[in-house]
């Protein structure tokens, strides 16, 4: 007879599933690989889920190198912080940045017995999403003069602990439904991290290789809701029209480019092959790039190595 776990504790991330540049994405870009036949013989839909499969592997890589934090938006549930009360503020350094929303908090001087902070407009300062910091009165003063003993109760300094759950990350998605020129709203995938008045960008080769990447303005009257698991096809509203046409499974983003320009450079480090064209018997396989030497050495080296560097600055450097 088996006997249930008593207690349990779910990560409070999980993590990425989708790469963060898109198959389609990354065939327009200019690698000069040859994509056509990366599992040989095998049909264009196969060429595609293989590639899907180094993205992800790339864009995971990309993750490990900011202390495993996931850069794409998601949820962070029941994160447990212990903290200090200091000039009547508490503040909060979260485990995932930028934070873009909190959902939650509670707070107290005990772990048992914490007091759910009302959220409205005023009640947490945020710098950057690097820094929350708030009043445990909400946004009514409180005493900080020096520490004194009220019952059970630390008044003006004291440990606190802080349970809260927050949106961080930079939106990675797709179109989850076309959508045609002078377009009003997209459909999204996933919405997890999208604000409004926020600025997302579609990388599309569009229709006949003609280009169609163009940038939009999520509308003022978006209200995000609190993100679901399996996400949930959202339709947001834009400030302006679409200029383009884009086709469901179009990916969109709000990640920096040099974020996505680490994950691009990975992927084709990982791609590249060793020049066998002088190779006995001839390969099917032509030198669609070089790896010469060992790591940080070579074209693949260097490209791993440049990767590194575009995502230093992304990295959570309290941990």
């Amino acid at each position: 007879m088996s006997t249930p776990i008593g207690a349990l504790l779910p990560p409070a991330v999980q993590p990425a599933v989708q790469p963060y540049v898109t198959p389609a994405q990354f065939v327009a870009y200019p690698t000069w690989l040859d994509l056509t036949n990366l599992v040989p013989g095998g049909l264009a839909s196969l060429q595609t889920d293989d590639l899907g499969d180094v993205l992800l592997a790339a864009s995971l890589w990309a993750d490990s190198q900011c202390e495993g934090m996931r850069l794409s938006a998601h949820l962070v549930t029941g994160e447990n912080v212990t903290t200090r009360l200091s000039s009547g503020r508490i503040s909060l350094q979260p485990r995932d940045i930028p934070v873009s929303s909190v959902v939650s908090l509670a707070y107290g001087w005990d772990p048992a017995a914490q007091t759910t902070l009302s959220l409205g407009p005023g009640v947490l300062w945020n710098e950057v999403g690097r820094l929350i910091s708030f009043r445990p009165g909400g946004t009514t003063p409180v005493f900080v003069g020096p520490p004194i003993q009220l019952g059970n109760v630390p008044v003006g300094s004291g440990k606190v602990f802080v349970t809260w759950s927050y949106v961080a990350g930079y939106v990675s998605t797709t179109l989850s439904a076309s959508c045609n020129a002078g377009a009003n709203s997209v459909q999204l995938t996933d919405p997890t991290g999208v604000m409004p008045g926020q600025t997302l960008r579609i990388y599309d080769a569009g229709q006949d290789q003609a280009g169609a990447t163009e940038a939009l303005t999520v509308a003022s009257s978006y209200v995000p809701q609190v993100p679901t698991a399996p996400p949930t096809a959202t339709t947001i509203p834009l400030a302006a029209n679409t200029a383009h046409a884009h086709a469901a499974g179009t990916g969109i983003t709000g990640m920096p480019r040099d974020m996505l320009q680490a994950v691009i450079a990975y992927a084709v480090g990982l791609l590249m092959r060793e020049d066998v064209a002088a190779d006995e018997p001839a390969s099917e396989f032509g030198p669609a790039a070089r790896r010469a030497g060992d790591y940080g050495r070579g074209a693949s080296g260097g490209l791993i190595e440049q990767a590194e560097r575009w995502l230093d600055k992304y990295r959570p450097v309290w941990r």
